[in-house]
């Protein structure tokens, strides 16, 4: 499983109506790689950064290219990525300020390894200040390689009965290993994400009128406004906060993230969870059984007024898109060309 938690870009993004053209997948994966290495970052770290974004955009996820192109995924600091506490099934992880899908990546690959010898593993990530991309991408990886996986982020999320950001956006995601697709869990514990927000501003949109308070306690009917409050938990009551509590204290509180002023402390937290099906039984057993319960979900009776939708998804099949397919995506013209202009993501001499 992953669990996350900022708030630092959001009071002057332009608006602006938006177009879309449909773009080769190829092309803007190349470009991508080439902002972000001529904003600073390494080519193996460009590529790691690559990845996970293309991942969100492929799947029509907030956590995409909007990040590069607003400007919130500057390269930090080269510090180094370290071990400070370990045990064969634990360790935790000192990011060293470095950009946090990086440090992410480390986390993912050491929790992998150590469930393969011990059958599970933990480990928690702290010190660094910068998005760890969209959980999915880990939950996915995780699965794939036969195991289960989950992330805590700044303030801009209001505990239920309050209009103060306390909570940062939390989100975690959980990768099942069945067959013939694993099960991948996606789901931040506010309203909306942040990036949702964001992006609806910059493309002139706007929001549902119940996602987040205004910084008076009124219902938010813009995205600036909703930028300036706080987010509401994802249903409204106190259940939603309150598992946005826990992925704040389990992410955060655990691992030594910052529990207050989690923006300029740049101390944000993560962890990571995996488990072996194998400690359990074979894998086949696993997957047999957990495919008995996800045919049964597929298949239930459809609502008779078909209210919600006419076929069931499961977690993750949402965002199997068929972009992969045809090659091709449908981006907007203004974060192509953006893309395009490699230039502007040269940082500028002071």
């Amino acid at each position: 499983m992953a669990w996350h938690g900022s708030n630092d870009f959001a009071e002057n993004t332009p608006t602006a109506p938006v177009s879309k053209s449909p773009r080769s997948i190829t092309e803007v994966t190349e470009l991508t790689k080439r902002a972000l290495m001529a904003s600073g970052y390494c080519e193996e770290d460009a590529t790691i950064v690559t990845d996970i974004l293309m991942y969100a955009e492929l799947r029509g996820n907030n956590q995409g290219l909007i990040k590069l192109v607003a400007g919130t995924l500057a390269p930090t600091p080269s510090g180094e990525i370290t071990v400070t506490r370990e045990t064969g099934v634990s360790a935790k992880i000192d990011g060293g300020q470095r950009i946090g899908m990086v440090i992410m990546r480390k986390a993912v690959d050491l929790a992998i390894e150590k469930a393969k010898v011990s059958g599970m593993s933990v480990i928690g990530v702290t010190n660094y200040a910068s998005a760890t991309g969209a959980l999915g991408c880990w939950g996915r990886d995780i699965a794939r390689a036969g195991r289960i996986v989950m992330s805590q982020c700044p303030e801009m999320v209001a505990p239920y009965g309050s209009y103060q950001p306390i909570f940062g956006t939390n989100p975690f995601s959980i990768g099942i290993p069945t067959t013939p697709r694993p099960q991948v869990l996606d789901m931040a514990t506010s309203a909306y994400a942040y990036f949702g927000v964001v992006t609806a501003q910059t493309e002139g949109k706007p929001i549902p009128g119940d996602i987040a308070w205004d910084a008076e306690g009124q219902p938010a009917k813009e995205p600036a406004d909703a930028l300036k409050g706080a987010l509401r938990s994802f249903d409204r009551s106190y259940k939603g906060s309150h598992i946005s509590m826990m992925v704040e204290l389990l992410a955060g509180a655990l691992t030594g993230g910052a529990m207050e002023n989690k923006g300029p402390s740049k101390n944000w937290g993560s962890l990571v969870i995996c488990i072996d099906p194998k400690v359990f039984g074979t894998l086949e057993e696993f997957q047999a059984n957990a495919n008995i319960m996800c045919d049964r979900v597929k298949n239930a009776h459809i609502l008779p007024d078909r209210s919600e939708g006419t076929s069931i998804t499961l977690p993750g099949e949402r965002g199997d898109t068929e972009n992969l397919k045809n090659g091709t995506l449908e981006l907007s013209d203004d974060v192509y060309n953006a893309l395009k202009n490699t230039e502007s993501f040269i940082p500028k001499a002071k």
